[in-house]
């Protein structure tokens, strides 16, 4: 069962990895993605969700990873083969359920007849180990074929995930600047023309349209429907859930995310909030996986451990 030493620890451990990254001048999250799609358990054929998604994407470019798949010391044993001698894996995160403390059986004996309310639970982090598939031998697995899309056909995905956007803000596409109006529910971004690319243009209307999933109609996260001071704990939460968001859209269609901010003031912000608030990148992933999966309409299998 989970503590509450192991998922602070878990929360520390993986601040930590990104610090280490981005103090080497690696924006962890912004990586090139794999043409193949996102990092899957190649075993169950569910796709990883959260951190984990950035994470493995970001493990499978460093490494020169073939295919972002990945499998567990054990699945690989059952499948007959082994994991390479003298490899290391990659720590991945999962959610635990645990129970509130004082919610204990014994607790529950004595509650009224009339009180049937269940144990409070919460979600924690938890640490699991996964080896890419290049890790392993004696394993036949199935051949992928790389898709490829056409600068046409990206933006024509660019384009549906805007129009499907259910309850979408008001758009306004010859604003002064990126940015979104809660009070208004309006999202606005300079007309296309003004962009560098179409990419860039794109990047930052998901961006804002991240951000409107915080509206109180939507998914009501206080960082959009409480006031913030700019560069407090909660704004910089919000900007990261927005730009992880982001990623995650630019990687769907299979558009390049702009790397326009990879300076050093980008980093050394991004790297004060990460060593003020340990939870900051796990939360902001899991707020942004929530987000993109609000914008698509998509509901998904659990992420399993592995």
């Amino acid at each position: 069962m989970a503590t509450t030493k192991n998922f602070k620890d878990t929360y520390q451990e993986v601040t930590d990895a990104v610090i280490e990254q981005m103090e080497a001048g690696n924006i962890v999250w912004r990586c090139s993605w794999n043409q193949v799609g996102f990092p899957m358990n190649v075993t169950t054929g569910i796709s990883y969700r959260g951190w984990n998604v950035f994470w493995l994407n970001f493990q499978t470019m460093l490494k020169g990873y073939s295919l972002p798949y990945y499998i567990t010391f054990k699945q690989a044993q059952d499948l007959g083969g082994i994991v390479k001698k003298g490899e290391k894996g990659t720590k991945i995160t999962y959610w635990a359920s645990i129970k509130v403390k004082g919610q204990e059986s014994d607790e529950a004996d004595q509650r009224t007849d009339g009180d049937n309310a269940a144990p409070q639970t919460r979600m924690v982090p938890n640490v699991h180990t996964v080896f890419n598939i290049d890790q392993t031998e004696g394993i036949e697995f199935p051949k992928v074929e790389a898709l490829f899309r056409s600068d046409a056909e990206k933006i024509a995905a660019c384009e549906q995930i805007i129009e499907d956007m259910p309850g979408r803000p008001q758009l306004n596409l010859n604003g002064q600047y990126p940015v979104y109006y809660p009070l208004k529910d309006m999202v606005a971004v300079p007309d296309i023309s003004q962009f560098d690319s179409s990419e860039e243009y794109y990047c930052a209307l998901f961006h804002e349209l991240a951000h409107s999933t915080g509206h109180e109609s939507r998914l009501s996260r206080k960082e959009i429907t409480q006031p913030n001071k700019y560069g407090s704990e909660p704004y910089s939460r919000e900007e990261l859930t927005a730009e992880l968001t982001a990623t995650f859209l630019c990687a769907i269609t299979g558009i390049q995310q702009q790397t326009i901010q990879n300076s050093a003031a980008y980093l050394q912000g991004w790297l004060k909030a990460l060593k003020n608030d340990k939870t900051l990148i796990l939360k902001a992933a899991g707020q942004a996986q929530k987000a993109a999966d609000y914008i698509m309409a998509v509901i998904y299998e659990p992420e399993p451990a592995g």
